[in-house]
């Protein structure tokens, strides 16, 4: 949040000083030239409850990019769903079919997920700034601390469920930065935790209870994750806003350039997202579109997302019941675990034009479910229906992750693998690596992050 406001004040003062340089022609030039660096304000004018909304906006504005994303930057909702079962590559850039492909570069190459983490690193400082700003301006009741805690611990989630095992999480402390030592993935979420009882304590409300219940499933705390969201109503949704001139929707922005296209089967192991006709993943094949940026490739676009400013769904009711039918199955209750899914099923058509704007479909409608019998059925159809419901918001990741790392199931079982639709054959990366300038940790090695264990 620092460097945005930095920016920002320092784009405003070039242009104060260019107009100057106009009026002042006749003046000594390299008088005029020793200025100070533009690019930084005086600590004192963040200390100022005058500007505590651009702090707090700030802050909000890093999570969105960070998380969502920024029209083509490549943040944590797109390289998620790439490096997953929910889209494939259809376009040219190297760095995004490494993905894609599970077989990405060394760090010292650049990835697409670079961004998110520098992204989230930054939003998870910026958020804790602007939280400590409204509770020291305006105290901790104040609306805007709760949500800034949550969302602060959700940079912590997205994290442990993306990256590698061994996540630093650097600090500023009294205007000097503390390196922090690699964490793992538990301890990332533990602490992911405490933020959120901090946030649900401070009028964090449904955002942070449901944040805590999906912690708590990643930790194997099924009990307590249903505890959490018991009192989420389930026509709650917490969006991330998108615009149509500046965070523009990614999905629909990198979509529109041909970038990525919806998965069917991908690898083998990926689930029927277009052929299943879910009304969860509407889809289209645009005739005036019909292949992505790299021609020799279908371009399926996802309706989920019809224009730039189509928000995503960070938290939900919708997620809660799903919380709660897993820690269902997981205690052996299986009428409550069925019941709960086709509860949503049932309203799938109140809840779909709730989430989407301009939602594509007139009338959806999905059949109730029947018991499979098998605890491994059970457990696929529980996951299959997480993966349609919150289909491209930043979930499908983690759930992969957390079918090998709680259920013990193998990378042949979960992760696409087999032949590459643009040559050879997946690779074996489960996870992202952490971006190659954290090496100048001095408590980081780059030996320390195996992307290939989900632990």
């Amino acid at each position: 949040m620092k460097t945005l406001l930095r920016n920002r004040l320092g784009r405003a003062m070039g242009i104060t000083l260019l107009g100057g340089a106009l009026v002042l022609a006749g003046c000594d030039l390299d008088k005029m030239l020793e200025v100070n660096d533009p690019d930084t304000v005086n600590p004192a004018t963040l200390e100022d409850p005058d500007v505590l909304d651009v702090v707090v906006n700030g802050a909000l504005g890093d999570f969105t990019t960070a998380y969502s994303g920024n029209g083509l930057a490549d943040a944590y909702l797109a390289v998620t769903a790439a490096l997953t079962d929910e889209v494939f590559s259809s376009g040219t850039f190297a760095t995004r079919t490494a993905t894609d492909r599970r077989n990405q570069q060394p760090p010292a190459d650049g990835n697409t997920s670079d961004g998110a983490y520098n992204g989230l690193q930054a939003a998870r400082r910026s958020l804790k700034e602007a939280a400590i700003k409204v509770a020291s301006f305006e105290g901790k009741t104040d609306p805007r601390y709760g949500e800034l805690k949550a969302l602060e611990a959700y940079t912590y989630v997205a994290l442990g469920e993306g990256f590698c095992g061994a996540i630093p999480l650097s600090n500023v402390e009294n205007g000097e930065w503390i390196y922090g030592t690699p964490k793992t993935v538990d301890e990332v979420w533990t602490e992911a935790v405490t933020l959120f009882d901090e946030a649900v304590a401070n009028g964090g409300g449904s955002l942070a209870a449901v944040g805590k219940g999906r912690t708590l499933l990643n930790l194997g705390q099924y009990a307590a994750a249903a505890s959490a969201v018991a009192s989420v109503p389930t026509n709650f949704n917490h969006f991330i806003y998108h615009s149509e001139s500046g965070a523009q929707n990614p999905f629909y922005t990198l979509q529109g350039n041909g970038r990525y296209s919806l998965s069917d089967g991908e690898g083998g192991n990926g689930l029927m997202f277009r052929s299943a006709n879910d009304p969860r993943v509407p889809w289209i094949r645009d005739p005036a579109q019909p292949n992505g940026f790299d021609a020799s490739y279908p371009l399926y676009k996802i309706r989920k997302y019809n224009g730039f400013g189509a928000p995503v769904v960070l938290a939900s009711g919708v997620e809660a019941r799903l919380i709660e039918a897993e820690a269902a199955l997981q205690a052996g209750q299986t009428a409550t675990w069925l019941a709960k899914l086709n509860e949503l099923r049932a309203s799938v058509g109140s809840i779909m034009k709730a989430q989407v704007v301009a939602y594509p479909i007139a009338n959806p409608s999905l059949a109730p479910l029947t018991d499979p019998g098998t605890a491994a059925a059970r457990r696929a159809l529980m996951f299959s229906e997480r993966a349609f419901w919150m289909f491209g918001t930043g979930h499908r990741l983690g759930d992969l992750r957390r079918l090998i790392k709680n259920y013990g199931l193998t990378e042949a079982q979960v992760y696409p693998m087999g032949e590459y639709h643009k040559g050879g054959s997946f690779g074996a990366d489960l996870v992202f690596p952490v971006d190659f300038d954290e090496g100048n940790n001095p408590n980081f090695e780059p030996s320390m992050c195996n992307v290939r264990s989900v632990m």
